[in-house]
């Protein structure tokens, strides 16, 4: 786990600079055309599904390091994978990297104020959070998640032919490295997880269910296009687990199983996701 946490940082500044490569500014202010759409998706993220953590951290029987687990993959921003599922069920491609982007930006504000400010109330162990230093997280999360993404944003406005001639290398590349820090940290919790599917999986299950169940209801009690909802809900139940691993790794260390809940919902929400586009697949044939 050590070389996970002595490299990741660098990884995720890798993948936010693709973030920020990836924003279109023209597209960027058409989305802010709509705000409607932008601030429920940002109301999802960085509202409800933090609450969503507390509920299950407050109310579930389960040691205080897996339910810091649950807060820190409920308060980290949207995957690099969400732009990408965005288009293929015909979402709004602009919003969800809008979407991405934004919370990423302001994640140097949110998950240091979510982990500091408000999680000591609602965890007993206090004594967790007594070593973090708010001003040092959030420096530290200012320089490889907020700066990069500017960066990229700064190349893709400046230098945009070259950077349309790598984005499509560079989106891979950038996935890869996602892939990768969520499968070498599976590796290094390889026993803590699998004893985490037989004790709290079905808790685990139960937390992505009510997200997605959660943001549905949400996109559907307001007057939104179908693109919009489906990327709302999208951004807002694929969760950034490699930053959650980056962030709990670099700052709360290993070892405790609270990083296999990130690895945990990180499995789990893909297989929920693969398993609700082949049923809408099944039925649209069958009708």
């Amino acid at each position: 786990m050590k070389i996970i946490l002595d490299f990741s940082p660098l990884a995720l500044f890798l993948i936010m600079i693709g973030v920020g490569m990836s924003v279109n500014i023209k597209s960027f202010f058409e989305v802010f055309k709509n705000l409607k759409a932008l601030l429920i998706g940002l109301l999802s993220q960085m509202v409800i599904l933090p609450l969503i953590g507390f509920l299950f951290a407050i109310f579930a029987p389960i040691d205080h390091f897996f339910k810091l687990g649950i807060i820190l993959i409920t308060c980290v921003p949207s995957a690099v994978t969400s732009n990408y599922i965005s288009k293929l069920v015909d979402g709004n491609v602009a919003l969800s990297v809008s979407l991405t982007s934004i919370t990423a930006c302001f994640s140097f504000i949110t998950i240091p104020f979510i982990l500091l400010i408000v999680a000591p109330g609602v965890l007993d162990r206090t004594d967790i959070f007594q070593e973090l230093n708010f001003i040092k997280m959030s420096l530290g999360l200012l320089m490889i998640t907020t700066v990069p993404v500017l960066m990229g944003v700064f190349v893709s406005r400046k230098f945009s032919v070259f950077a349309k001639k790598i984005n499509k290398f560079y989106s891979i590349f950038s996935l890869l490295l996602f892939v990768t820090t969520v499968i070498a940290a599976l590796a290094s919790e390889w026993n803590v997880v699998i004893n985490l599917y037989e004790s709290i999986g079905l808790l685990v299950i139960s937390l992505a269910l009510v997200v997605l169940i959660t943001s549905y209801t949400l996109v559907n009690l307001i007057n939104l296009n179908e693109a919009n909802k489906k990327t709302i809900i999208i951004e807002s139940f694929i969760q950034n687990a490699a930053m959650a691993i980056i962030v709990g790794g670099t700052a709360l260390g290993a070892g405790n199983g609270y990083l296999a809940i990130a690895v945990l919902y990180a499995l789990l929400q893909y297989k929920i996701l693969l398993f609700l586009w082949c049923v809408i697949k099944f039925f649209k044939k069958f009708n």
